[in-house]
């Protein structure tokens, strides 16, 4: 017969200390043949029973374990006693009052403490002065200072509650879910531009989710007892629980990849680990200071500024997010029936984002970046290394001048990189996650991470464009195809203009540019071609011939039959002065002020955009370079190349006759993507089959010409330097 039943639930933990956590109130029938099984899947099914106690082994009032096939009517008797109840509180006749006790999880851990050499050790300031110890000391006196920092020695936990993510119920990841927005995309957002395209602006989280967590069952591993068989679903989402800490330290140059790197994306994503307990993070990268500093980033001189970024990061819990683990929200269902055109194409994405994270990093990290110039760029392995050290100093000991251990170890392998790579004593930090009121307090800032309530998403992975992701849930598998139908039907051939800033070197400022020029009076390619006549005469004819020839200049006394190299040239450099190459060597490419030629510096390449973005060049990609208001195209010629040697110049042409060039990440040749706005890149000539074959550089001769040197060809041999430029876009 059915009955009102009122239960007190409580937890008992190991010292059988009882908590009345809730009551629970439902009208059902229990027969007196019924178990344990019977109760929690009655309570589970009415959904008054919490995800977290749905997976809680019952035990008596003593803490002792009772399993799920335990009669009903016995543990009634086992757990009988006074009522919870205030006295005063007056019960209707038919209700029944029980008491359910479920076995509290072990989530404290014992509070460990340095020894006392230990904490002494942290409390001392290092002795590390330039002046007192010479460079050989200073380096054994930071190996030794490593070896000191085992982590093995310093095992030391934080006190409290330690709060994992399979101890969160239901009800819990509601509130992660709200404090994070972990099923919110990420979007794009531009400005719109006066010509009607779309720059670049900032990233940020959309406001609507696509995405909700779907319901699941509980696995048995998940549950405390193997007898406890619960039928319910949850929306909990699929997690592996992590808690090694550890740091990252990285390189931004653009304005979008430092969006990206303060959106907690991975390194790995944005070009993408010590392990230990939460104050032993800070132990392992002190260790790892002399063993890891082989391995930081390297990167080549640049004009432009960068940051050094790095972060402590303290995770808590991974999630895996896709098709089998979310389902559609109904505002995005809705949403994507009315996209059927390019404006609601990009009103979908501004509201639910542009791509999507399917794996998730929940926890606490601290974050701080230092930029530095160009003539400091070459140094950004130090500035990893010297930002680790101040790191560690930040964390261990607050005071210590982080600048002043690095530079000592530093000038034992070169005296001239004190002054270049020194930094400012102690970060400045910002937190994401735990209190971050304490972010620049990070000893005390780390126990803050433990609670639910205060976890972040602190790394993202695994990035799919929110289109594609859609595409894998059942039904929705056109979705990719008919936003790029879309996405097709916007796409245009738009102008890209840019000038090309050259590097500031000796006698060449930093307003000069590249460009097509036109000097009547100072030739400037003469003098390159006379240098490679010398080389083949050097390298094909008599030695008393190259002095003949290089002290009279004169053709006339020598047999050229019994020469063919210099036939060879001679009829090349016919060809050069001819009036479709350099018209008798007036016309040149190279690098000058942008105010004396006539608009010979801004140049144009036609690229595809859609959704009306703002037209940007993209790396290894090959492109006709047009001088608009020249009318005219960049060109290269190589047929002057002998046998094994590689000569080329350049010079500018009709667009039947222009030559197809590159542009390439100094540093990363191999590099895709878009070309930043301020990148430096280098410029490449490319073949036929659009494969880059040689690079433009300078004419050692002068600061201006721009020659071609191949791959693999040392700079005496080509009679160049390295001159690699900055890529400026020309705003309309």
């Amino acid at each position: 017969m059915s009955a009102f039943h009122l239960f007190n639930v409580k937890t008992v933990d190991k010292t059988g200390e009882a908590k009345l956590t809730n009551r629970i109130n439902i009208e059902a029938e229990i027969k007196q043949t019924a178990t344990l099984h019977d109760i929690r899947q009655l309570l589970v099914s009415a959904k008054k029973l919490d995800s977290a106690k749905a997976r809680f082994a019952f035990c008596g009032k003593d803490g002792a374990r009772v399993g799920d096939d335990f009669r009903w009517s016995l543990y009634e008797a086992l757990v009988a006693g006074s009522s919870d109840l205030d006295s005063k509180v007056k019960l209707p006749t038919d209700t029944l009052v029980h008491d359910l006790c479920f076995e509290s999880p072990e989530n404290t851990s014992k509070e460990k403490s340095l020894s006392k050499q230990a904490q002494d050790l942290l409390d001392s300031k290092l002795d590390m002065d330039l002046v007192k110890n010479k460079p050989e000391l200073i380096t054994a006196t930071l190996k030794e200072l490593a070896s000191t920092y085992k982590h093995d020695n310093f095992k030391a936990a934080a006190g409290g509650d330690v709060v994992t993510a399979s101890s969160l119920s239901q009800e819990d990841w509601e509130t992660v879910v709200r404090n994070t927005q972990y099923l919110n995309g990420y979007r794009v957002v531009f400005s719109n531009l006066e010509n009607g395209t779309r720059a670049f602006k900032r990233l940020d989280k959309a406001p609507f989710s696509a995405f909700s967590t779907a319901p699941r069952k509980i696995f048995s591993y998940e549950k405390a007892d193997k007898s406890i068989q619960v039928e319910g679903e949850y929306r909990i989402p699929r997690y592996v629980v992590t808690d090694d800490s550890y740091v990252n330290v990285f390189e931004t140059a653009s304005s979008l990849s430092e969006s990206v790197a303060s959106s907690s994306f991975s390194q790995m994503d944005i070009e993408a680990s010590a392990g230990g307990s939460l104050f032993g993070a800070s132990l392992s990268v002190k260790g790892g200071f002399s063993q890891n500093e082989s391995q930081a980033l390297a990167t080549s001189s640049s004009k432009s500024a960068r940051s050094m970024n790095i972060t402590y990061n303290f995770p808590r819990a991974i999630l895996h997010l896709d098709s089998r683990s979310l389902e559609l929200t109904e505002e995005c269902k809705t949403a994507l029936q009315g996209v059927k055109d390019p404006d609601s194409l990009i009103k979908f994405h501004q509201d639910f984002g542009h791509f999507f994270a399917t794996n998730v990093e929940l926890g606490g990290k601290l974050f701080a970046s230092e930029q530095f110039t160009s003539e400091e760029s070459a140094k950004a392995e130090e500035k990893a290394n010297a930002m680790k050290a101040s790191a560690s100093a930040s964390f261990s000991y607050g005071t210590f001048s982080a600048s002043a251990s690095y530079s000592q170890e530093k000038q034992a392998k070169a005296a001239n990189n004190f002054s270049s790579s020194r930094m400012t004593n102690n970060l400045t930090w910002e937190a994401r996650g735990g209190d971050t009121i304490l972010c620049n307090d990070p000893p005390n800032w780390c126990p803050t991470v433990k609670p639910f309530t205060n976890w972040r998403v602190i790394n993202q992975k695994d990035v799919m464009a929110l289109g594609d992701l859609i595409g894998t849930f059942q039904d929705y598998k056109h979705i990719p195809s008919h936003f790029e139908e879309i996405r097709k039907g916007s796409r245009q051939s738009v102008p890209c203009r840019f000038r090309l800033r050259a590097n500031k070197q000796d006698d060449v400022g930093d307003d000069e540019f590249y460009g097509v020029r036109k000097n009547e009076a100072n030739k400037k390619l003469e003098p390159y071609l006379q240098k490679y006549m010398l080389q083949l005469v050097a390298d094909y004819a008599e030695k008393e011939m190259m002095e003949k020839v290089s002290t009279t200049g004169s053709w006339s006394m020598f047999d050229l039959g019994r020469y063919p190299a210099l036939e060879f040239y001679r009829a090349f450099e016919e060809r050069v002065k001819g009036e479709g190459f350099t018209d008798n060597f007036k016309e040149y490419v190279g690098i000058d002020k942008i105010d004396n030629h006539n608009a010979g510096c801004d140049f144009e390449v036609q690229v595809v955009t859609e959704l009306n973005a703002k037209p940007m060049l993209q790396l290894n990609v090959p492109y006709l370079i047009h001088v608009p208001k020249r009318k005219t195209y960049l060109a290269a010629d190589t047929s002057g190349s002998y046998k094994d040697r590689f000569f080329g110049y350049m010079f500018y042409a009709r667009q039947s006759r222009a030559s197809k060039f590159m542009f390439r990440k100094v540093g990363d040749r191999g590099r895709t993507g878009p070309v930043d706005n301020k990148m430096e890149v280098e410029l490449a000539w490319c073949n036929d089959a659009g494969e880059p074959v040689a690079v433009v550089q300078r004419f050692e001769g002068d600061q201006s010409t721009l020659v071609l040197s191949k791959y693999g060809t040392s700079n005496a041999s080509s009679f160049s330097v390295e001159h690699n430029a900055i890529l400026e876009y020309i705003q309309d």
